[in-house]
């Protein structure tokens, strides 16, 4: 399926005459489109392919979304006279045990403003993180792992 998107993606840049990024990613785009409507319409058996690009979307979209509610919450901190911070380090029982998991996991949430991740336990069990804004630590705990760690899983797992 990945080769038909890509061929989809050169056929329309060949079409438009124009081989910039931009119209490539528009072929590959409008390539998914259609062999997710032609998986849905029947003509083509179902493939990991179009699921795992639905997969990483729906992380890139989620990752934009908490980048975005980070950089407010802590514009707003800033902006105000109060002090709303309370910062404490968790440790987060991982269900990913790859390093690629484990790596992916640990970098978004060091580009999260607000949090960083400290270690990674010797077994590869728990990973320490330090949450700016922590109402109980079994909540920062949750959101990681429903957040996070449950679409790198998706993407990677």
């Amino acid at each position: 399926m990945l080769l038909g998107n890509v061929l989809l993606a050169l056929a329309w840049a060949a079409l438009q005459g124009d081989f910039s990024l931009g119209t490539l990613v528009t072929g590959l785009v409008l390539g998914y489109l259609i062999l997710l409507a032609l998986v849905r319409g029947g003509v083509l058996q179902t493939s990991p392919y179009i699921g795992r690009v639905h997969r990483v979307v729906g992380l890139m979209t989620y990752f934009l979304w908490e980048l975005v509610r980070a950089n407010l919450r802590l514009a707003l901190d800033v902006a105000t006279p109060r002090y709303h911070m309370k910062p404490g380090i968790i440790a987060v029982p991982l269900d990913v045990t790859r390093d690629s998991e484990i790596l992916l996991l640990s970098m978004l949430i060091n580009t999260t403003p607000g949090s960083v991740a400290l270690d990674v336990s010797p077994d590869r069990k728990l990973l320490y993180v330090h949450v700016m804004y922590m109402t109980t630590p079994d909540a920062a705990r949750r959101e990681i792992k429903t957040g996070f760690e449950r679409r790198v899983i998706g993407v990677l797992g």
